[in-house]
């Protein structure tokens, strides 16, 4: 009986002309030992994959692509998000020093970042209903700066416009819609990213009028990243409902949220559950439709300024305490 080791990789195929090795897709999946689903994934998601295409229209892929994969596979290894590894290889390359598959740091401040570039380049992905695009763009965007940086100063200014251009015509429903279930979905992904938390629990929820959430969902990631725990409920919660689950979970806070003053009135019913509320825990009330006098209505304290300087404020008061 004989003995061999790993087997050898399928043969190369070469384009016309190449002086490098290319290979089809298969092939490349066989090196790299990962699907041609996942390649394919990662190639039309975050553009991690530059393949020429031969007369026939055939993708042919090269020891350029062989390296990408292999540093994105070590960083979802490391367990480092899909968007956010490719978005570091990418990067990594582009760098004069940086090493292929290294994740670069995101840094505190954004003065590399051309927020108005960014901010059209989302919003021309945004009207041709391109998802690759914007995934791209986003990519590239927490490469360069913090999170906390790219929602103060491109996601939610981003949003807010495209709102404001749907109130004047320029936009339609379905690219707001568009617009806003991609970022939700990237804040989504930040808020379950990886790394242990023994901060504060917070209750996060909007009320039941209010339907918009993704403010209330970058103020949880901040929390998240400053090591708080959250539960989110999201849009249209009862308040009835929001006692019963701070009963269950007993949080250190809950935060309620609401973009216009009308969301905060109190029906005769509303009163009791409220008091009750702030009898399980503090309570405080944020969003535009959020002022003194409300939260004085609500025996609650009032989280002040954006979703971050608010999320920020909270956790230098409690590091405080």
């Amino acid at each position: 009986m004989t003995t061999s080791g790993p087997p050898a990789p399928p043969p190369e195929d070469r384009g016309a002309g190449a002086t490098a090795p290319r290979w089809r897709i298969g092939v490349l999946a066989a090196r790299v030992g990962v699907s041609e689903t996942l390649l394919r994934a990662w190639e039309l998601r975050y553009g991690l994959l530059s393949p020429t295409r031969t007369d026939s229209g055939y993708r042919l892929y090269g020891p350029e692509d062989e390296r990408r994969a292999r540093a994105m596979q070590d960083a979802r290894r490391r367990g480092v998000p899909a968007g956010e590894a490719a978005a570091g290889v990418l990067a990594a390359e582009r760098s004069p020093t940086g090493a292929p598959g290294r994740h670069p740091a995101a840094y505190a401040t954004s003065e590399s970042l051309d927020a108005r570039r960014t901010r059209s380049e989302l919003e021309a992905a945004m009207v041709a209903y391109d998802a690759t695009s914007m995934h791209a763009v986003l990519d590239r965007l927490l490469a360069q700066v913090s999170v906390e940086a790219a929602i103060t100063e491109v996601l939610l200014p981003f949003l807010s416009g495209v709102g404001d251009g749907w109130a004047a015509g320029d936009f339609s429903v379905a690219d707001e819609h568009f617009a806003s279930d991609l970022v939700r979905s990237r804040l989504a992904a930040l808020s379950v990213s990886s790394g242990s938390r023994s901060g504060p629990v917070a209750l996060l929820a909007c009320l039941p009028s209010e339907t918009h959430d993704i403010g209330l969902k970058a103020f949880e990631v901040v929390l998240l990243r400053a090591g708080w725990r959250t539960r989110f409920l999201g849009p249209r919660t009862p308040l009835r409902s929001l006692e019963v689950a701070a009963e269950v979970i007993e949080p250190d806070l809950v935060v309620v949220t609401g973009t216009t003053a009308s969301a905060f009135d109190l029906t005769a019913e509303d009163g009791p559950v409220v008091a009750r509320l702030g009898r399980l825990a503090r309570v405080a009330l944020a969003g535009h439709g959020a002022d003194a006098a409300t939260a004085a209505r609500w025996g609650a304290e009032l989280l002040h300024g954006d979703p971050v300087a608010a999320a920020r404020a909270l956790v230098g008061s409690a590091r405080a305490r």
